[in-house]
C-alpha cells in the first residue's frame, strides 16, 4: 500500500496542473491517469486562450479567465524550463467576423462592457479586416479585434506538463483505473486503482467528462461530455495571420503552418466518433470566412473529436465538498485549457490554507446539492 499526501485522479490538463503545482509546494502527489496524461480533451482541443472574445457578460466566469490569462505568459515559461520543450505560446489576438447584423450588435455590446473594465477590442470596418486578415472574405459586416488573445500548441502543452510533473516529483500512474474512493464515515482516505490501493487525506477529482463515476450518488459533479470535432489541414505558412473566429466555426494556424479548423458542440455521450455531418458543418463555417482561392491551397491532414467536460450551468465546478479531504475541479468546457493555471493555483491554495485568494463560492459543488 502507497500513501502520499495528494491523490489527483485525471491526467489531462487541470489534474495534471494542480498535481504539479502541488508537487512545487513540497507535497508528495500521486496522480492517477486511466490513459496517458493527456490523451482526452487536452490534446483534443485547439489551443485557442479566448480570456475575452468568447465571453458574453461580466461575472464570475469572466473574472476567473482574466486572472489565469494574467498568469499564462509565466506559467508557460515554467513549464517550459522545467520540461526543455517549447509549446509555441504566442499572443497574436483573435479577430472576430460577425457576419450578421445580430452578430455584430452582439459584437458592439461586447466590446462596450469590455472597454468599461479597461481592455482592449477594436472595432474593424470591412476593409480594416482585410487589411489585418488578407485572406478573410471581405462579406462580413464587421471585424473585432482582441489583440491580447493568445494560443499555443495544446499538444506541446501537455508533453510539456507531463515531464514537468514527473520532474517535480509527482508520481505519474498512467493506464491506472480508479475503482472507488475509500471514504471512512465523513472523510475521504484514499482510493481502490485496478492495481492497487492508495492511501492518502486528499484526493481532487479531476476526471473532466468522467467526473461523475465513482463517489457517493450526491456528491457526483453534474458534468457531461460535450463533443467537439476539429478538422487538421496543411497550408501555406501565414495564411491566416490571426486566430479567425465567427458565430459559425474558427480557424487558427501554427507556427508550422498546420490550420486546425473547428468546431462542433453535440450532447451525444461518450461517442467521439468524427461524423460526415460535423465535417459538413465545420467546412460551411469556414467557407463563410476564408476566401476560397486561400482553401484551394490546403490539403486534408487528419480529424478528430474531444469530449469537453460540460457542467449543468455551463461554469466550473471547483472546490471542497461536504466530504472532508475530497475536493472537485471539473467542467470546465471549452476554457481548460485556459483555466488551467488559475485552477492549479486557487485548489492548491484551498487545500494547503483553507482559503483561495479568489472568491470560489460561484463554482462549488454544493450550488447543485438538493436541487
Amino acid at each position: 500500500m502507497s500513501r502520499y499526501d495528494v491523490i489527483v485522479l485525471g491526467g489531462g490538463i487541470i489534474g495534471a496542473a494542480t498535481a504539479e503545482e502541488l508537487a512545487r509546494k513540497g507535497k508528495r502527489v500521486c496522480l492517477i491517469e486511466r490513459g496517458t496524461v493527456g490523451c482526452e480533451s487536452s490534446k483534443a482541443a485547439a489551443g485557442i486562450l479566448a480570456a475575452q472574445m468568447d465571453l458574453e457578460a461580466p461575472g464570475p466566469l469572466f473574472e476567473l479567465c482574466q486572472a489565469s490569462r494574467r498568469m499564462y505568459g509565466r506559467w508557460v515559461r515554467h513549464l517550459e524550463r522545467q520540461s526543455g520543450l517549447s509549446v509555441d505560446y504566442h499572443e497574436d489576438g483573435i479577430l472576430y467576423l460577425a457576419l450578421t447584423a445580430r452578430g455584430e450588435r452582439e459584437m458592439d455590446a461586447r466590446q462596450r462592457w469590455q472597454l468599461r473594465r479597461g481592455l482592449k477590442v477594436e472595432r474593424c470596418s470591412p476593409r480594416e479586416v482585410r487589411r489585418r486578415e488578407p485572406n478573410a472574405l471581405g462579406t462580413v459586416e464587421a471585424g473585432f479585434f482582441f489583440p491580447t488573445e493568445a494560443q499555443l500548441d495544446n499538444v506541446k502543452l501537455m508533453e510539456a506538463l507531463a515531464v514537468a510533473c514527473r520532474n517535480s516529483g509527482v508520481a505519474v500512474l498512467e493506464r491506472t483505473t480508479v475503482r472507488k474512493l475509500l471514504i471512512r464515515r465523513t472523510r475521504v482516505v484514499g482510493v481502490r486503482t485496478n492495481r492497487q490501493t492508495l492511501r492518502a487525506p486528499i484526493v481532487v477529482n479531476c476526471l473532466g467528462s468522467w467526473a461523475s463515476e465513482g463517489g457517493p450518488p450526491s456528491l457526483k459533479p453534474p458534468v457531461v461530455p460535450a463533443k467537439g470535432q476539429i478538422l487538421a489541414f496543411d497550408a501555406p505558412k501565414r495564411l491566416l495571420r490571426h486566430i479567425l473566429m465567427s458565430e459559425v466555426g474558427y480557424g487558427v494556424q501554427r507556427r508550422t503552418g498546420e490550420l486546425i479548423v473547428g468546431s462542433t458542440v453535440e450532447f451525444v455521450g461518450f461517442d467521439r466518433h468524427v461524423t460526415l455531418e460535423g465535417m459538413h458543418h465545420i467546412l460551411s463555417g469556414f467557407r463563410r470566412m476564408v476566401k476560397p482561392e486561400a482553401l484551394n491551397r490546403t490539403i486534408f491532414r487528419s480529424s478528430w473529436a474531444g469530449l469537453r467536460p460540460c457542467g449543468k450551468d455551463r461554469l466550473p465546478i471547483l472546490g471542497a465538498t461536504p466530504i472532508e479531504g475530497l475536493y472537485v475541479a471539473t467542467g470546465h468546457f471549452r476554457h481548460g485549457i485556459l483555466l488551467a493555471p488559475i485552477t492549479a493555483r486557487l485548489l492548491t491554495e484551498l487545500i494547503l490554507t483553507g482559503r483561495s485568494s479568489l472568491d470560489l463560492s460561484p463554482f462549488v459543488l454544493a450550488r447543485f446539492i438538493n436541487q
